[in-house]
């Protein structure tokens, strides 16, 4: 038998080039509407956190107003925030001894008390320390 000169084989054949190429092609192709189903999911996901959210909020808001209708409420937060009192009231105010009242606790813009001034200067004070 006549020994055949053997020739070495190819890495790649033809076929693997071909395939390869198809699959590179269509990573290519789907690589864009996959980013863009990916990045949809991301957002309704995140749109439903935000609904939850203020679906909470909502709730908790109905559940504030309805107190805020109740007319027992309204006093008593009257009372209690603003320290109002109902005609006939006696009312009783507890001071430390030796504590500064908030009048007294106020600092004016130019560095003074606002109880060293007159009564107009105190007052615009105690304004601008409410509103802090």
């Amino acid at each position: 038998m006549r020994a055949r000169a053997r020739r070495p084989r190819r890495a790649v054949t033809g076929r693997a080039l071909v395939l390869g190429t198809v699959v590179i092609v269509l990573l290519v192709l789907l690589a864009s509407p996959l980013s863009r189903y990916f990045n949809s999911r991301s957002a309704l996901t995140q749109a439903h956190q935000q609904l939850r959210s203020d679906q909470q909020e909502l709730a908790r808001l109905r559940s504030q107003k309805a107190q805020w209708s109740d007319p027992g409420y309204v006093q008593q937060q009257a009372r209690q925030r603003l320290q109002l009192a109902m005609p006939g009231d006696t009312v009783y105010v507890v001071v430390d001894k030796g504590a500064k009242t908030e009048i007294e606790k106020t600092t004016l813009p130019n560095g003074g008390s606002a109880a060293s001034g007159s009564w107009n200067t105190r007052i615009w004070a105690s304004v601008q320390h409410a509103s802090r």
